[in-house]
């Protein structure tokens, strides 16, 4: 089903259906850091240097690739810690301390071991760290999202999708929840069965299961990401704007202020 599906995953949008594109790593950077949006830095400083948590995602996502891109039977005599040592910072630089360096590398050798052992039922992931693309015609919208790992498991008609986070952000794991169910319901045509999000630092398993209840809400959280993006006729350029990352942060707290999130169905 996958497979056959994929082909209207990365078809190229009509000329009659002109869209914006919502990449999930832009929406992700710009939740991180409202007020960095809000008021632009000077540009001496808008390119600052590579946070220890940007070093530390990148580190964690080349090791979770290679680790489940092996044979299941390989992995059970792979170590979790040499595999992150391969990609791991090799200075400190970014940290706040050595100490915080130590602390965040045990940490995610701790965590990442404890995920490993808990998903080892799992054989061979349908979509290893891919980046997919789709349209979704009733929003007028392109979406592109990066998935990590994306399993079937045995007996399951549905997916399970999961995504390694290093540092905790609410805002990140609501908007990742939405943009997937949205996502799946146009390319596969279903729900994902279950979305996974690791906080690896935290130590936290959030789990969502998608609804149609959900899947509404989730159309309304991106009709109103939507709206905050500029069309593109406005566009000088790929990115987001200062005054759109603005729109964005404004438009969400009044969408929860209005009580459109108050059900869900998170699983801790």
């Amino acid at each position: 089903m996958l497979q056959r599906d994929a082909q209207a995953a990365v078809t190229t949008r009509s000329s009659e259906l002109p869209g914006r594109l919502l990449e999930d790593y832009k929406l992700e950077e710009m939740l991180r850091s409202p007020y960095r949006f809000i008021r632009p830095e000077p540009k001496s400083e808008q390119q600052p240097a590579l946070q220890w948590r940007h070093r530390v995602q990148y580190a964690v996502s080349h090791a979770i690739n290679y680790f489940y891109s092996v044979d299941p039977e390989i992995r059970k005599e792979i170590p979790i810690q040499y595999v992150l040592e391969k990609w791991w910072p090799r200075k400190t630089d970014g940290f706040d301390s050595v100490l915080h360096y130590w602390d965040v590398k045990h940490k995610m050798i701790d965590e990442l071991s404890l995920a490993i052992a808990a998903n080892e039922d799992l054989q061979h992931p349908v979509i290893l760290f891919e980046q997919w693309k789709t349209e979704v015609p009733s929003l007028t919208l392109d979406m592109s999202i990066i998935f990590q790992a994306v399993w079937q498991p045995e007996g399951w008609d549905q997916l399970l999708i999961q995504k390694y986070m290093v540092v905790h952000d609410a805002n990140v794991v609501e908007a990742f929840q939405h943009m997937v169910s949205v996502f799946c319901w146009e390319a596969f045509g279903k729900l994902p069965g279950m979305i996974e999000i690791y906080s690896l630092l935290e130590g936290r398993k959030i789990r969502f299961m998608p609804g149609r209840q959900s899947l509404q809400r989730s159309m309304d959280y991106l009709r109103l990401v939507r709206d905050s993006m500029p069309r593109p006729q406005e566009t000088a350029s790929e990115r987001f704007t200062a005054k759109d990352k603005s729109r964005v942060h404004e438009e969400v707290d009044r969408w929860r202020a209005q009580g459109a999130d108050s059900k869900k169905t998170w699983l801790m």
